[in-house]
């Protein structure tokens, strides 16, 4: 199968997201040109050796490179892990975890479940790449289950989990899993810097959306069950339900405004992200309940 490429030259400056006139800019990130977003997201491989192949290249292409992108065997199946280091001295809790499922779901193309989600990753690679950043974060391409386990076991302890499924359908919405009855505030952080990114572009709020039938793959469980902050970003409603791995699950079905609407929200997310404070103090940390991060 043919990969396709990126090359530099086609991409636009650093951008950052509109603050008043008043203060400058602190969402900064590289912007993509939209053409090199939509020929990607509409060009879904079918085998998952093609897809993990497509993956590395763009990657690659977008200067994760050497030891900071590596693939991880995860049973029968492989992981992709692309790293961009912090400022922070290297800690678990400074670490933010940004993950996807790749592998072919369904009868259909597997467009929107979950090429739509995966092949974002390196994008927003690129975005933070503009400037350092202070966290570290972590880009993991994962194969299922199993790939979700193994990325766990040798990540155990992150800052935060932020998952990507189903993007390009519509507007993008979210959900949160609480850990416990009150909002951790690491939980808190997520909603808000996901508020305050869409503010910043001008846009509503996204709307909280619970999950049906069609999410199969929870890419956060794991991390959930050992109280680590998680958030799913998709963009399912009620009337596109049925088309997430489903026989309809083609390229035709992602709208290219909806997809690069969501690519530039998450770009001003994640970089916002990275303004979260650091873990400094235990105090710092505490949610209602008593329980950190």
């Amino acid at each position: 199968m043919r990969l396709l490429a990126i090359y530099l030259a086609l991409l636009l400056p650093a951008c950052a997201c509109a603050l008043p006139d008043d203060q400058p800019p602190k969402i900064i990130f590289w912007n993509m040109q939209r053409h090199s977003v939509e020929m990607l997201i509409h060009h879904v491989p079918q085998r998952d050796t093609d897809r993990l192949a497509q993956l590395k290249q763009t990657f690659g292409d977008l200067q994760c490179k050497g030891e900071n992108l590596y693939e991880q065997t995860a049973g029968e199946a492989t992981n992709l892990i692309c790293k961009l280091p912090g400022t922070t001295p290297a800690s678990a809790h400074e670490t933010i975890l940004l993950i996807a499922h790749y592998e072919h779901e369904g009868k259909g193309m597997s467009a929107i479940d979950n090429w739509s989600g995966a092949i974002m990753l390196p994008f927003l690679y690129h975005a933070l790449a503009a400037v350092p950043r202070r966290h570290t974060f972590v880009f993991a391409e994962v194969n299922g289950d199993a790939g979700t386990k193994t990325l766990f076991h040798s990540m155990p302890m992150v800052r935060a989990v932020v998952a990507l499924e189903a993007l390009g359908l519509g507007p993008s919405a979210f959900y949160i899993h609480p850990i416990g009855s009150v909002p951790t505030f690491t939980e808190t952080l997520l909603k808000t810097a996901l508020f305050r990114a869409a503010d910043e572009l001008g846009r509503a709020a996204p709307e909280a959306s619970i999950p049906g039938p069609w999410f199969k793959i929870d890419t956060t469980r794991e991390f959930r069950y050992q109280e680590i902050a998680s958030i799913l970003i998709h963009s399912v409603s009620d009337s596109t339900r049925r088309l997430p791995g489903s026989v309809e699950d083609t390229a035709a079905r992602i709208d290219s405004n909806a997809y690069f609407s969501s690519y530039m929200l998450l770009c001003c997310y994640v970089v916002g992200l990275d303004q979260i404070p650091l873990m400094e103090s235990t105090s710092q940390q505490q949610s209602g309940s008593g329980r950190r991060r």
